[in-house]
């Protein structure tokens, strides 16, 4: 996946958990590669978080 931060730059990074609170929002435990923040928890916004594919055509 890719995450676009609020400075509009974006890298590359894992998802590894998904969570749907009370509210119905969906969010998903993400982290920075290679290097990058530590995991944490983000409100999935799919104009700042694209999913790419992992495997296949």
């Amino acid at each position: 996946m890719e995450v676009q931060y609020p400075d509009g730059t974006w890298r590359l990074g894992r998802i590894n958990a998904w969570w749907t609170d009370d509210a119905g929002e969906l969010w998903c435990r993400l982290r920075t590669l290679p290097g990058g923040d530590g995991p944490r928890w983000h409100c999935y916004d799919p104009e700042s978080i694209r999913l790419l594919p992992s495997a296949g055509i």
